[in-house]
């Protein structure tokens, strides 16, 4: 059994359920076994990654009994949460992976919101349903921050000399010279392998989530003490011809 291949967008249609106990997964309307779907030696990733959904880890194939049940090596890639009618993707990416323990969807963790001492103060009134404050704020502000208001906390899209703008309007009025209280998302880290080609993350990207080559590509997230989200990218393979697409996980996918 090769430890990779090139694949990382096969049939991946229908949806899975685990029983972590036996390690059996059984699937709904799932083609295991046939060609360009499931094989041994395949890892199957459980959930969705990005904003529709819930990424639960990898899982090595080790047998496939139909189209519909497989059995997998181990279940120390995943995080321990219930799978159950999820969907899923089949990937040949490098086996090794699954059983790095860095790799674990167990050491995943969201940004939190943290109040970190940064405030400002209002030059002139704000009146509820606008999204620019006149404000005169910190040199620490960056965008990505809050603003607490009305009991919510609102994303700033810009941070202009005098003024802030909001992705959403205000619910409560800011009087003039009021003092604003600003929050910082921190400490979020997320690390992944995925199927990098020319045109996936590295001919075509000139962000910070552009990786030195293609291949298969283990890429680390995280938000630093400043808030500033930071990108590390490892070349685990190098090699072209990487087959991406719809059934894989696309890059970059935010969690």
């Amino acid at each position: 059994m090769s430890l990779w291949r090139r694949n990382d967008n096969k049939g991946s249609g229908g949806t899975v359920s685990l029983n972590y106990s036996t390690r059996i997964v059984t699937g709904s309307g799932t083609t295991f076994g046939r060609v360009g779907a499931a094989a041994t030696g395949d890892v199957i990733r459980f959930g969705i990654r990005g904003s529709r959904g819930t990424y639960f880890g990898d899982a090595v194939i080790v047998g496939i009994a139909s189209t519909t049940q497989l059995t997998i090596g181990s279940t120390m890639g995943l995080s321990g949460a219930a799978i159950a009618a999820t969907s899923f993707y089949i990937s040949e990416l490098p086996i090794y992976t699954v059983g790095d323990y860095s790799y674990s969807n167990k050491l995943d963790a969201s940004a939190t919101l943290k109040n970190l001492g940064i405030t400002g103060t209002a030059t002139t009134n704000a009146n509820i349903g606008t999204s620019i404050i006149p404000v005169v704020a910190p040199s620490t502000l960056i965008v990505g921050d809050t603003l607490l208001n009305g009991g919510n906390d609102i994303i700033i899209s810009t941070i202009g000399t005098s003024t802030i703008t909001l992705g959403s309007t205000i619910s409560s009025g800011i009087a003039t010279g009021a003092t604003l209280t600003f929050k910082r998302y921190v400490d979020g880290y997320d690390k992944q392998v995925y199927g990098i080609s020319t045109t996936t993350g590295y001919g075509s990207t000139s962000t910070a989530y552009r990786t030195s080559g293609a291949g298969w590509v283990g890429v680390t997230t995280y938000i630093d003490t400043h808030g500033k989200l930071r990108v590390k990218s490892e070349i685990l393979v190098a090699m072209s011809g990487i087959t991406t697409g719809s059934d894989g996980i696309l890059y970059p996918t935010p969690r």
